[in-house]
């Protein structure tokens, strides 16, 4: 497991047989996740466990918007939602002897932005060969409302340029590349900035992510219409105060979204479910 002891936010610990996972209560954040003593997420080392600032690495949760996707963004500049830096309250744990799983949701609701009748909570669990992160939305009031969203999770490798995935088809918009449409790969490798948004056109359901020819991480996707596949490449790593030079070539995100002009109807709930193994 990686050790946190520098953390000053409150943080919940799951223990099953051989598997571990560390939440931190700041951002609903999973921060890691170790199978069998193999830690498969990553978190830089100068990842800010202070409060100060959203948490670099890990899995963190990006709701009720995902990126820049909302109306005003040029005039708040809040990427990625509301939640990443607010204190979660832990709503229940339940533990068998096959897993572990904790329910948190966040304790402010109050922002001007915070979409009217809209709330949330994270399921999250630990069993013997898999951790399932599970977020969903409820809309309680009387009218649709907009929602994107993600669980924009690192994954730790060793060496980028040896990394590759698989599963994935299609095009993709390019972020990288003013939003240009691509092809993706029959290889699906790394040779410079990845930001790509690839659309659910082809029921994707799993994606691995190999090391050479061996495959190191499953990961299924439930009530997405996008995987984000994102690394930000040597000149944009220098640009983060919360993120060495180097490490860009130890992690990549994959993240199961919600992208797509998505409403959520009144009196209704989305599950949006990512599964590592």
């Amino acid at each position: 497991m990686t050790h946190f002891s520098h953390a000053s936010v409150p943080l919940v610990h799951l223990t099953l047989g051989e598997n571990t996972c560390v939440v931190s209560l700041f951002g609903g954040h999973v921060l890691s996740y170790t199978q069998s003593g193999v830690e498969k997420l990553f978190m830089s080392k100068q990842a800010k466990l202070d409060g100060s600032r959203p948490i670099r690495g890990g899995i963190p949760v990006c709701w009720p918007w995902f990126g820049q996707l909302h109306p005003d963004i040029n005039e708040h500049k809040l990427a990625h939602g509301l939640v990443r830096q607010q204190l979660w309250e832990l709503d229940a744990k339940v533990s068998t002897t096959k897993s572990v799983s904790i329910t948190l949701s966040p304790t402010d609701l109050t922002h001007p932005l915070w979409p009217q009748g809209l709330t949330c909570q994270l399921i999250i669990t630990l069993t013997h060969d898999h951790l399932e992160v599970k977020l969903l939305s409820h809309n309680k009031g009387e009218k649709p409302v907009p929602l994107s969203c993600a669980l924009h999770s690192y994954f730790a490798i060793d060496d980028l340029p040896e990394t590759s995935l698989s599963g994935i088809t299609g095009e993709y918009s390019d972020n990288a590349n003013e939003g240009a449409i691509g092809s993706t790969p029959e290889t699906y490798r790394f040779t410079g900035e990845v930001d790509r948004i690839h659309p659910n056109t082809d029921n994707i359901l799993s994606t691995d992510i190999y090391h050479k020819d061996r495959p190191i991480t499953a990961i299924t996707h439930a009530g997405h219409d996008s995987l984000v596949i994102w690394n930000p490449w040597r000149n944009k790593s220098q640009s983060f105060v919360d993120f060495a030079d180097d490490e860009y070539l130890q992690m990549i995100c994959v993240e199961t979204a919600l992208t797509q002009h998505f409403e959520l109807a009144p009196h209704n709930h989305h599950q949006l479910i990512q599964t590592i193994a």
